[in-house]
Formats: structure tokens, C-alpha cells, sequence
């Protein structure tokens, strides 16, 4: 298995289709960091891509191939599991399509797997109607360049809290601004409270990034900053890409508030390392 270190639209058409994960995808046609693994470099057909994220692997392209189990376990006894130890992370969480589960645990047949499962919603396509919010007290603002000037003029108390979020699924601010869209939920005395954004681009699918801070959940301010982003996505042509865990309702029943239909469920498993 080889590191690989240029990450493009060439390598995403060996190894990606219409069903791969699309924050993975992302990351194999070079829009938002992370790393990835291949069987060759000069003609690729099965590869470890890890987000950052995310921060887990997934399981990429060709799942038969014969030489794989080995270098699997190779790969990770050798390579991966001191690159999560230099990330101060203790486990090896990855996730796959069905028919690569056999070939992945006969490589580490030797570990104690957990296991848990997630689902996917998307947007309908050729979305009919934009809606209309309103989150008064709050105010909604998009995530532009002109947000990005007022935080660095220090116009907003915690701004640490969407500049993290950022650069950890986009690595720079202008990568982003460049490629995603995003609306944020300011209080009165301009904190941010809520976020909706684009968190991973693949063609014309955008993964959807929500978070709000504890003080102000269960004010709706979710469901509004996503319907406006979904807004967004319509007018742009854009498909929406929704992940939460099985166990996570409140998210299920935001990504259905805001109109998204389930379309995949998956496993993720991890196992733990000294």
C-alpha cells in the first residue's frame, strides 16, 4: 500500500461511483483534506481514505482484490496506527460498503470489533420552493467573505467555534469560501449559536455540517439554518448529503423537518489500540 500524495479528479475516477460515500469522495478528488492509501499508484483500484474531518477511515474502490488482506493488516499494524497515535487518537474507526466486510475482517481478524450504524438523507432533486425562517430573537447570516472580514475586525465574541469547524473539514478558510456555502444563528450581543454549513463538496453533492452550542438547542435554530442552506443548494443545482448515527434521533428528525429522505444505512466499526 502507498501513501498517495496528489489528490484529484483522475484518482476519484479510479476509485469512486454513484455510491461511494461522498465525504470520502471529497476527499479522493482533493476538495477537503485528508489522506489516502492505494494497492498502486500508477493504476489504483482499492484504497484506505482517511478524513480529517471526521477523523475515521473508509474503505474505497475495488473490494476483491487478491493482495489486499495482507496489506491491509500491514498497512495498519505499520502506518496507521502511529498516525493516529500522533493524533493523540487510540482507536481505528472505518466504515465500508457490504462487499468489503470480508475481505476487511479477515486482515484483522485478530481484533475486537465494535460496531455501530448510521444513516444518510439527501435532498429531493428539482426541489420546488424555497422557504421562508424565522428565528427572532436570533439573526441568520450567510457564511461569505464579508463574515470572515467582520470576525477577523473582531465583531463576534466566539468566532473560534466556526473558524475551528472550517478548517477542520475544509483546511482554510479559502478553500472553503471557494467551494461551500453556510448560514450562521447570531444572538443579540453577536455570539454565534448555530451553524449550518457545506462540510464536503463532491461534484454537485454537499455534505451538511450543523452544530449549536448547548445553551441554545432545542430553539429550532438547526431546522431554520439548514432550510436556508438547503435554499441555497437548490438554487445552485446542489444535492444534499445528510450523515447521522442510528442513535442520534434529534438529528433524524432535523435532517426530516428540513424535508430530506433517507436513502442509506451503514455500518461503522472501530477497534481500540495500546
Amino acid at each position: 500500500m502507498y501513501r498517495i500524495l496528489i489528490r484529484n479528479e483522475w484518482l476519484a475516477d479510479q476509485l469512486i461511483h454513484a455510491h461511494s460515500d461522498c465525504m470520502f469522495a471529497a476527499v479522493v478528488a482533493g476538495h477537503n483534506p485528508g489522506e489516502v492509501w492505494v494497492d498502486n499508484l500508477e493504476n489504483p483500484s482499492s484504497a484506505l481514505v482517511w478524513s480529517n474531518g471526521l477523523e475515521c477511515f473508509n474503505f474505497m474502490g475495488r473490494a476483491n482484490n487478491p493482495s489486499f488482506p495482507a496489506s491491509i493488516k500491514i498497512l495498519i499494524e505499520n502506518e496507521i496506527i502511529p498516525f493516529l497515535k500522533d493524533k493523540d487518537i487510540n482507536y481505528f474507526e472505518f466504515s465500508a460498503e457490504e462487499s468489503w466486510y470480508p475481505t476487511i475482517y479477515q486482515s484483522i481478524a485478530n481484533r475486537e470489533l465494535h460496531e455501530s450504524y448510521q444513516y444518510v438523507y439527501k435532498s429531493v432533486a428539482n426541489r420546488s420552493e424555497n422557504y421562508s425562517i424565522h428565528i427572532e430573537p436570533f439573526r441568520a447570516l450567510a457564511v461569505n467573505e464579508a463574515l470572515f472580514t467582520e470576525i477577523h475586525m473582531g465583531a463576534y465574541k466566539n468566532a473560534d467555534f466556526l473558524i475551528k469547524y472550517v478548517e477542520q473539514y475544509w483546511g482554510t478558510i479559502n478553500n472553503f469560501l471557494q467551494n461551500g456555502y453556510g448560514y450562521i444563528a447570531l444572538t443579540v450581543d453577536n455570539q454565534i449559536a448555530s451553524m449550518a454549513i457545506s462540510s464536503a463538496k463532491f461534484h454537485s453533492t454537499h455534505t451538511i455540517g450543523v452544530e449549536t452550542l448547548q445553551p441554545y438547542k432545542k430553539q429550532g435554530l438547526s431546522s431554520s439554518l439548514v432550510q436556508l442552506l438547503l435554499n441555497t443548494f437548490n438554487e445552485n443545482q446542489i444535492t444534499a448529503w445528510w450523515d447521522c448515527m442510528e442513535s442520534n434521533i434529534a438529528s433524524q428528525k432535523t435532517a426530516e423537518k428540513a424535508g430530506l429522505i433517507q436513502t442509506l444505512r451503514y455500518k461503522v466499526n472501530w477497534f481500540y489500540f495500546e
